[in-house]
Formats: C-alpha cells, structure tokens, sequence
C-alpha cells in the first residue's frame, strides 16, 4: 500500500493537474489500493465483512470499500457512461446472465482466479459464483411433528386431503411457478424449458388453499411460527436460522431450488487486476467456510466444506447429501422470460 507521503504528493499533482484542465474530474473507481464492492448489504453484508473482506484487506494489502445494496440500473448507468463507481458487484445468476446481455461485465481472468472454486455450481465466463441457496418447502412441526409423516414433496403440498391446512406461496413468479411443475409430476431434469401453461393450471388447483401470497424471505417464517398456516416456502439459510431460535419449523430438502449467487466486476473498470486478486482471495477455502458459519449459505469451493462444522453442513445446500436432491434453475430460460411472467403472475392474481 502506498506510504501517506505518497498518496499526499499524488493528491497535490492531481490538484495542479486539475487546476491546469488536465485532468477531467468526476466519480471513478478506486486507485490500486481500494477496491469498491457493492453486495446485497443487512446482516449478509457483516458476515462478508468478517468472513471475506477483513482478511482479504490484509493478505493483498488493500481496502476493500463495501456498499450496499446492489442495484442493477444503476450499474448499468455506469458502464453505459464510463462513471464507475464500483469495482466488483454481488449479483444473483439472473443478473449475471443479464448483465451479460448487456455488456456489463469484464470476463473472469482465469489466470487469476482457479476454475475449481466454483465446485458443484457452472463456471461462468463473466462471474464467480461463491455462495449456495436453496428455496424449498417449510412445515410447521407442531401441525407435523414426525417427520416421516410431513409433507415430503411439492405434490404433497397440493394434497389438501392428505394434508389439510392453510398455505402459503411466495408472491414471486420464479419458484412458485417451477415449484406447480414439480408438484404436477415434471421430473427436475425435465423441467426446462417451462411449460407456463401446465405449471398455470396447476396453481388454479391449489389457489383457494393459498391464505398469504408472502413476501420473501422471512414472512413465511412468521406465518409458520404464528401457526397462520401450516407449509409455506422460504431459502433455506432463513430456515436454518429460524430453526436454531426454536421456531417450529421444518424443511424438506427434496425438490428444493438450488442458485447462487457471483462475483462480477464492472466493464471499464481500471481496477480489474485488483478486483481479480480480490475475488480469488474470497474464493479461498478458510474464508468460504467461515462465511457458511455465519450465513448458511452453501460455500462454492469444495475444500471449504470439510472446514465447515458438521452441525452448521446439514444446513448448507452445497452438502452433497442435500444438493442430490435438489431442482435446478436455469438462470437463462428465466432471464429471457421472467418480465413477461410476472405481468402474466399480476394478472392471474387478481382474476
């Protein structure tokens, strides 16, 4: 890292320079010793602070300057304008495939970082997943309280004779639509590309049985604990904590929604070099595994899992265990469509 007398001269060279119309000002990312982050922010973002910045600053010797919260249109804005304002952005797979359409992101430098780090999860040219989550069905263990006798799968959500009780769906087109498909008998290997108007009919089946349309990824939690309804859905880290204060919930691994989020870095970025030794550093396994510690979220690199404790990896949905059972997402098929889905998802709604 520079010495202060450095960064001191430097500041009075930019100011004659400035002075002089030489130098243009306006927002840019940081110099070498800085990298900008922006990520999803709340008690996520602490545990990246702990778990993944806070070392990283010291083996690469810089400062890694954390914001929060993502925000697509603005990241976009500032590519398009050449502004940039951050570095490296925390996005969801949707996002990196659209922000591959749209020419936001530097290519990963595979140089840099290893292509193992992204374990179970598909390399991407343009992103680094580095966290696990799955979305899956939640029950109340005070309605269920053995387990071979709660509901096992999404067909037995919508088996309102074998299992009576009042539900909840999440307000979100993405999973509940993929979720009608398995409880309609469509094989996870089988479920793309969507067939909407299947998955449609079926959510008329189980729509009068719907009391709470939730908004994630806590209410469903609330719902449960409150005994307002008895199965509901909700990402699997919300579960896991709820669990550990001795909420009365449960949770069925099989046909669970497995994504992940990733590490991008903006195009245009004249930090690229840092934001790849920033990204491979948090892609280590001793960091990953503490991040799953705090977070519960699945580490991407397979050397972290053995680093996890076994009370904390019966929770992760990167244990292989958990991860068999899960349906996948294509991050794709839902990024070219999901804009036409929720305004069909508003309508039937109201209908």
């Amino acid at each position: 890292m520079p010495s202060p007398r450095g960064r001191s001269l430097g500041a009075m060279l930019a100011a004659i320079l400035l002075a002089a119309g030489l130098l243009v000002a306006g927002p840019a990312a940081a110099a070498d010793d800085v990298v900008n982050l922006i990520h999803y922010g709340g008690s996520f973002g602490k545990a990246l602070r702990e778990a993944f910045f806070d070392p990283a600053e010291k083996a690469l010797n810089i400062r890694v300057n954390d914001m929060s919260r993502t925000d697509m249109a603005k990241i976009k804005a500032m590519v398009q304008s050449g502004k940039l304002e951050w570095d490296v952005a925390n996005v969801n797979t949707l996002e990196v495939w659209r922000g591959v359409k749209e020419g936001l992101w530097e290519p990963i430098d595979y140089g840099i970082v290893d292509r193992s780090v992204v374990g179970p999860a598909k390399e991407y040219e343009y992103g680094v997943p580095f966290i696990g989550i799955a979305t899956g069905l939640i029950y109340s263990t005070k309605k269920y309280p053995s387990p071979d006798k709660a509901p096992q799968s999404w067909a037995d959500f919508w088996d309102v004779k074998r299992f009576p009780g009042p539900r909840s769906l999440e307000n979100r087109v993405r999973y509940t639509l993929t979720f009608a498909l398995l409880a309609d008998g469509v094989p996870p290997d089988k479920l793309y590309p969507l067939d909407v108007e299947r998955a449609f009919r079926k959510l008329d089946q189980i729509k009068p049985h719907i009391t709470v349309w939730s908004k994630p990824p806590v209410q469903a939690l609330d719902l449960i604990a409150s005994g307002e309804v008895v199965m509901a859905l909700t990402p699997n880290n919300e579960w896991a904590e709820a669990a550990r204060r001795g909420v009365p919930v449960g949770w069925q691994w099989n046909q669970a929604i497995y994504t992940t989020n990733a590490w991008t870095v903006l195009k245009g970025t004249p930090n690229k070099r840092a934001a790849m030794l920033l990204i491979r550093e948090m892609s280590r396994p001793q960091l990953q595994a503490r991040l799953a510690e705090l977070t519960y979220f699945g580490p991407m690199n397979p050397k972290a899992l053995p680093l996890v404790p076994a009370q904390v990896r019966q929770y992760l949905p990167t244990e292989p265990e958990n991860l068999k059972k899960a349906a996948p997402f294509d991050h794709e098929w839902w990024g070219a469509h999901e804009a036409e889905l929720i305004e069909r998802w508003n309508a039937w709604l109201i209908k």
